[in-house]
């Protein structure tokens, strides 16, 4: 019985992703929000199931992972090595193990995870990230919603954020110069291919995320309303572009919500100009979460660019492509 599986992650600050080849041969995608509490006794798995939220037993402690927690739950530390990142690493492997129709009875995981720019370009942290996930090795045993998986890591590849659908396309980009800006929710990745080859010296990340205009923007209304704006309501208000007190629309929010984000938008651009990125003779692909929620703008901005179908997978799709030409290298 064939107990190997590849699985590609992709874990941001926002929201978790995973895809997997079933026994079909169709792709699988996961996807849950990365939002990860420490909690003490239990709740209802029934509640659990219906809100995309999951409780999750490993190494001893309890956690509470997705929709049903506060935005004040997002992670803004930089680094990819923490625990949060570790258990919806761990999650996503159950819930893509899950989609299989192979036994997936102490599975053996050859994994495909991101990693920010800046630190893929230091083996010494690399190794540092693949040590922590990989848990030497061993049998990892988890419990997600009261269900009891086993599972290992053989092998992790590390591979940068902000490849968007070069490897998932490769025929349609084989030829191109392509400057591929992913917008996460911490962080604003760039990142050049040159016919399918990322340049070492073209790889820039700024901390230009959605996260960081969501805070800005909660500071310019709560400056103007003399009330505190929480990350909750933000995540409302980018969406409507409009701000609601007591009910009633404030017409006025809507020009201070237009000025943060284009502004936001503006520095995103700038930041890339001030690294030498240029922008002449090259295809602009725009991917992640934060190129969907800002569309509008940063087309506005760079009209010829070009934002890919299901740009939230982008990244993910291109690992798992990477992951089996690997693997098939080696049979």
């Amino acid at each position: 019985m064939n107990n190997k599986f590849l699985i590609s992650i992709d874990s941001g600050k926002a929201y978790t992703k995973g895809v997997i080849r079933n026994g079909d041969g169709i792709i699988d995608k996961v996807l849950f929000r990365t939002k990860v509490a420490e909690v003490s006794g239990g709740m209802g798995v029934e509640v659990l199931s219906q809100s995309d939220s999951y409780l999750v037993e490993y190494d001893g402690k309890t956690y509470l992972i997705g929709d049903m927690l506060s935005e004040d739950r997002s992670n803004y530390d930089f680094t990819k090595q923490t625990n949060d990142h570790l258990i919806c690493i761990y999650l996503a492997i159950t819930k893509l193990l899950e989609k299989s129709i192979q036994s997936h009875a102490l599975a053996k995981i050859d994994l495909a995870v991101n990693i920010p720019l800046s630190l893929y370009k230091n083996e010494v942290k690399k190794k540092e990230f693949e040590e922590f996930i990989r848990n030497e090795g061993k049998v990892i045993g988890i419990a997600v919603n009261q269900v009891p998986y086993s599972f290992s890591i053989n092998s992790i590849l590390l591979l940068p954020e902000a490849m968007g659908p070069i490897y998932k396309n490769m025929s349609e980009y084989r030829g191109n110069r392509v400057l591929v800006i992913d917008v996460g929710s911490l962080n604003t990745s760039i990142l050049e291919f040159n016919r399918l080859v990322p340049q070492f010296d073209r790889m820039v990340v700024s901390t230009l995320g959605i996260n960081i205009l969501r805070s800005t923007l909660a500071e310019s209304l709560s400056s103007h309303y003399g009330i505190t704006i929480s990350d909750d309501d933000t995540e409302q208000v980018l969406r409507e572009k409009y701000l609601y007190l007591y009910g009633e629309k404030q017409k006025e929010s809507y020009n201070i919500i237009e000025t943060v984000i284009t502004d936001h938008v503006m520095r995103i651009f700038n930041y890339a100009k001030s690294r030498k990125i240029t922008f002449a003779n090259t295809n602009v692909i725009l991917c992640g979460g934060g190129a969907i929620l800002l569309k509008e703008y940063l087309l506005n901005k760079f009209p010829s660019a070009k934002i890919v179908p299901d740009a939230q997978f982008a990244n993910v799709l291109s690992f798992y492509q990477v992951l089996e030409a690997k693997d098939n290298g080696k049979s």
